[in-house]
């Protein structure tokens, strides 16, 4: 039976491209291999991958934001006119720096403001027009300061200055985003692509099944783990939502859940995928090139929150599970766990190679993820002749990590033009003030207004951009107010990660929900719910930084498992139930203990764990009938 319960994830459907983008793309994935390994000049590569990047989005998307298997009359004409702009770059952009200070040719203004607007029409087709229209906002408020309220007002800047300082410089579309793409984000992208073509993707789900299909609630606890793993991959919540909901969430109906349960339990695992190392959506290489961190410094930081957030929503559907009286799937319906081990073990060796030249070898992040990528065909050599990547593969593997990275190109290209702005204005400078001003000097005012304007910007957009933008305008508010500089980071990432099942957007849940068949709104209120002990996650390492693996082990230790702790008491609070259902001194009582294992201190600590672990103890069936019995004596 293990053999017939395999379960292969099914691949979304896409159109077939022409075979000048399939070409393009696995050149524009060629070239970033040879990146990775030779170096080359910041503004070389920059220009090139993003010309790769805007060349593709425009032969492949179609003026209403979809993609089309035929290039149209308007893709070829945008295509060449981006095409020619960069190699203009390329020629000239040397001679631009030794000229720097004096005023660009007038041809070169034109050259650069239709390049602008090519990157916000680009974005526009991958993305939608929520942030275009941010872009646009910020050159605006570049060019007319003066006339802006006194709190935010600066003094204008000749839109001349603002289409020199965007094209042709370092500062602008080419910027620090860019470069982060084209350094990191792609060759990881990649790395992910390469792994899922290969079947890795499969194994994971299979290896999910094995071990969690037969406990209590079992598929519900598949798509927690499922998701995790599959995240690893993906780095995109509705990525994962398509990828792994196609399997979960009809087996979490089979088994007695709703479907807008079910829908609920998967958005919120795929969600969760994007704060899984090692992709994160992309964000952990712009927090590492802001910071100044390390790649392995974030991946340990990021590791141990997500996985305070997995327990957490494991917990809520344990509790779940029990108030349902649900059991798990029979063993003989899952795939065999020794079976699925043998047959991909050999997909864990890129992941160790990764490890191993990150943690070890301590070799750019960049070689790391050449190196990556190049033993994910080479594994599967050990798998036989029946699971060797074949060149097809190989080249479909290299195609679509390309046309994987197309958003992230688009987002980061003109996240340029927004942070240049923001930067030139001072505007982050301004919105930091008024936001401590705002908040009163209170801290726990400020992160609750940073969530907010978290939830609200990452409606909108994707949670990378929403992050951009966010890293500008708010981090430095919590940094100027003590929190540790990583922890506000990743405090504004988690939220606009969490917008993707937050109403009245919420794409993940509006995914899940079209595969569960349950009203969309619905399922977005309810993985809302089960996401309420997840929210507190990032309040408890901005107030508790040992989370993010800060200070000595001790103190680490100590907080885990006061997190923990405080995780378990608030599903059960929150789930009202806990053996049978809570009344209401017990479920305040949890509330409060949970709430004082969040501040880092020993006297909380010990109250609040005294009171989760003792309410725990006294609603124990075993406890309960010792204590009839002495009663009873």
């Amino acid at each position: 039976m293990a053999a017939e319960a395999k379960l292969k994830l099914e691949k979304p459907k896409s159109p077939q491209f022409p075979m000048l983008i399939r070409i393009i793309a696995v050149a524009m994935s060629v070239f970033q291999l040879y990146t990775g390994v030779f170096q080359m000049t910041a503004m070389n590569q920059r220009v090139t991958h993003v010309t790769f990047g805007l060349v593709l989005i425009f032969l492949i998307y179609g003026w209403k934001h979809e993609k089309k298997n035929k290039i149209s009359w308007d893709g070829y004409l945008l295509a060449g006119i981006v095409l020619a702009l960069g190699i203009y770059v390329l020629c000239t952009w040397f001679t631009k720096v030794g000229n720097m200070g004096m005023s660009p040719p007038f041809y070169q203004l034109v050259l650069g403001g239709i390049f602008i607007l090519l990157c916000m029409e680009a974005s526009r087709r991958t993305l939608g027009w929520v942030f275009p229209i941010i872009a646009a906002v910020s050159m605006l408020y570049a060019r007319f300061g003066e006339i802006m309220p006194d709190i935010i007002a600066h003094k204008n800047y000749p839109l001349e200055r603002l289409i020199d300082s965007m094209f042709i410089t370092t500062e602008g579309i080419y910027g620090m985003l860019a470069g982060i793409s084209a350094t990191y984000i792609f060759l990881f992208i990649l790395f992910g692509a390469m792994l899922r073509e290969a079947g890795g993707g499969d194994f994971f789900i299979n290896l999910s099944f094995s071990i969690f299909g037969h406990v209590r609630g079992g598929p519900a606890k598949i798509a927690v783990v499922a998701s995790s793993l599959f995240g690893m991959l993906s780095g995109s919540g509705t990525a994962n939502v398509a990828g792994t909901g196609q399997i979960t969430i009809p087996l979490m109906k089979k088994n007695g859940y709703s479907g807008t349960f079910a829908g609920a339990v998967e958005a919120v695992s795929s969600a969760g995928g994007l704060l899984m190392p090692p992709i994160m959506g992309s964000a952990v290489f712009i927090i590492m090139e802001i910071l100044g961190v390390n790649y392995l410094t974030i991946m340990k930081a990021a590791g141990l929150s997500a996985l305070l957030y997995y327990t957490g929503l494991f917990l809520m559907i344990d509790v779940e599970a029990q108030k349902r009286g649900m059991e798990g799937m029979p063993k003989s319906s899952l795939p065999s766990f020794k079976k699925t081990i043998k047959e991909g073990w050999f997909f864990l060796i890129p992941i160790g190679v990764l490890i191993f030249f990150l943690a070890y070898s301590k070799v750019s992040v960049t070689r790391a993820a050449f190196w990556a990528t190049i033993a994910v065909p080479l594994c599967t050599i050990l798998g036989g002749k029946a699971r060797m990547m074949t060149p097809r593969q190989v080249l479909l593997g290299l195609q679509n990590g390309a046309l994987t990275a197309l958003p992230v190109v688009a987002i980061l290209a003109l996240g340029g033009v927004v942070l240049g702005m923001i930067t030139l204005t001072g505007l982050g400078l301004m919105m930091s003030s008024m936001l401590i001003d705002l908040s009163g000097g209170n801290l726990l005012i400020l992160l609750f207004l940073t969530m907010i304007a978290s939830f609200i910007l990452g409606m909108g957009v994707p949670p990378v951009a929403a992050y951009i933008v966010l890293a500008i305008l708010v981090v430095p508010a919590l940094i100027n107010m003590g929190v540790y500089p990583l922890a506000a980071h990743l405090f504004v990432f988690y939220f606009a990660t969490m917008a993707g099942i937050t109403p009245p957007m919420a794409p993940d849940a509006f995914v899940a929900a079209g595969i569960s068949g349950a009203p969309m709104m619905r399922t977005a209120f309810t993985a809302c719910r089960l996401a309420l002990v997840i929210f507190l996650i990032p309040y408890m390492f901005v107030y508790n930084n040992a989370l993010l693996l800060v200070g000595d082990w001790s103190k680490i230790i100590q907080v885990c498992c006061t997190a923990f702790v405080g995780v378990l008491g608030l599903a059960y609070a929150v789930q009202n139930y806990l053996h049978g259902k809570l009344n209401a001194v017990y479920r305040i009582l949890l509330f409060v203990g949970s709430a004082m294992l969040i501040y880092p201190s020993w006297i909380t600590d010990v109250a609040g764990g005294c009171l989760v672990v003792g309410i725990y103890l006294l609603r124990s069936p075993k406890v309960r009938a010792k204590l009839f019995q002495q009663q009873q004596a």
